[in-house]
């Protein structure tokens, strides 16, 4: 045809494992004996039809029990003589071709009892000092036992936050009323040295300033004074919450603090109460898998669960759920050089992809790499 352009390429066909109702399924199910190579045909005319390319499916992300298998899928398209290219994947979807699928289950023999680890409570120790923080670690299965020698440590050392943190505090607002039942109250901030307002627990409680003053008369004889109430000390469940309470007065005009004995003629008010936060919903992981690549980047995962006591429940905060899946790279893959006694398939027409400089290409690398030897660049 006038004006077109003779266009060499490559269309492939795909070989999988199919089950007698043609569902797809994992090659082992297959005899790897009777595997038919992909056929490559050359298309000659004016334009060659995009394709897919499936690279092969990594290794299952767990060892044992259900997994993932991963690949990569990409749309390539020869663009001209011996320019085979991967390209945007609108490409193959416009010329409906079926996508294939780039996750697919696996299964492994069944896991077993698995260790489950919660997350580690927060640093209780102060400012300077050392404590331990702890998390919960159950087994996975009730009725067997996992083993004792791979248990979790469940308890470790910490230390709390640098000293030079210190209280700030603001001016004090108005008097509310009069003498024994007035109050001025004023904000207490736990800052760093750069300004940052930290949490409470950074700074010292020993020298924490009092944030309520009485008010009201410049003599006022004394009487028992409450502090707002601390945070729970827990942050799910029944836990405990304290206040300050001190017997004060003003005498001439001065704040004062006085013996308990001084404001015996009332009750003192309470220093603890009970308190009770959301209901305990924890994250709970099992170990990670094994990496899927022994080189380059692959993918390792792990079993991330919600309990309430022993039930699996769903109601735990979703931003603070472990992640299941990150990427690992156990090391770099070798580069391997060429093997100087492989021979070229017979049934693949080395000359014409030599002609068409498809040497790059994955599989014509191997199936002409005696051909191909002869283009590759040579070491540097």
């Amino acid at each position: 045809m006038p004006g077109s352009t003779a266009v060499r390429g490559v269309s492939k066909s795909f070989v999988t494992c199919v089950r007698y109702d043609g569902i797809e399924v994992h090659d082992m199910y297959c005899d790897a004996l009777t595997r038919p190579e992909p056929v490559h045909d050359f298309c000659i005319g004016r334009e060659c039809q995009p394709r897919w390319e499936a690279s092969s499916w990594s290794e299952c992300s767990r060892t044992c029990g259900e997994g993932f298998q991963f690949r990569q899928v990409r749309c390539w398209k020869m663009l001209s003589p011996g320019l085979d290219s991967s390209v945007y994947s609108d490409l193959c979807t416009m010329a409906d071709l079926e996508r294939p699928v780039e996750r697919r289950a696996c299964k492994s023999p069944a896991c077993g009892p698995q260790w489950e680890v919660a997350e580690w409570t927060e640093c209780p120790a102060k400012c300077g000092r050392k404590a331990q923080v702890t998390r919960d670690v159950r087994c996975s299965d009730e009725t067997r036992p996992c083993d004792p020698m791979t248990r979790p440590p469940n308890i470790k050392n910490c230390t709390g936050p640098p000293c030079e943190r210190h209280w700030t505090v603001s001016e004090w607002g108005p008097c509310s009323g009069s003498c024994g039942q007035g109050k001025m109250v004023r904000h207490v901030y736990c800052k760093a040295p750069d300004g940052r307002v930290v949490p409470e627990n950074q700074c010292s409680v020993e020298n924490k300033p009092l944030a309520i003053h009485p008010c009201g008369e410049r003599d006022c004889a004394p009487h028992w004074l409450s502090q707002d109430w601390e945070r729970c000390n827990t942050t799910c469940g029944r836990g405990v919450k304290r206040r300050i309470v001190l017997c004060v007065g003003i005498s001439g005009g001065k704040f004062q603090i006085f013996d308990d004995e001084a404001c015996g003629g009332s009750e003192k008010p309470e220093e603890e109460n009970t308190c009770f936060e959301r209901p305990c919903f924890k994250w709970y992981t099992t170990p990670w898998s094994e990496c899927t690549k022994t080189c380059g980047v692959g993918v390792r995962m792990r079993d991330v669960k919600c309990y309430q006591g022993r039930e699996l429940v769903r109601g735990c905060d979703p931003l603070t759920k472990p992640v299941a899946k990150q990427t690992c790279t156990l090391q770099a893959c070798p580069t391997e050089p060429p093997d100087e006694s492989c021979q070229d398939r017979p049934s693949t027409n080395c000359l014409l992809a030599l002609k068409v400089n498809l040497c790059s290409h994955w599989y014509y690398s191997k199936a002409c790499c005696h051909s191909c030897r002869a283009v590759r660049p040579p070491p540097s």
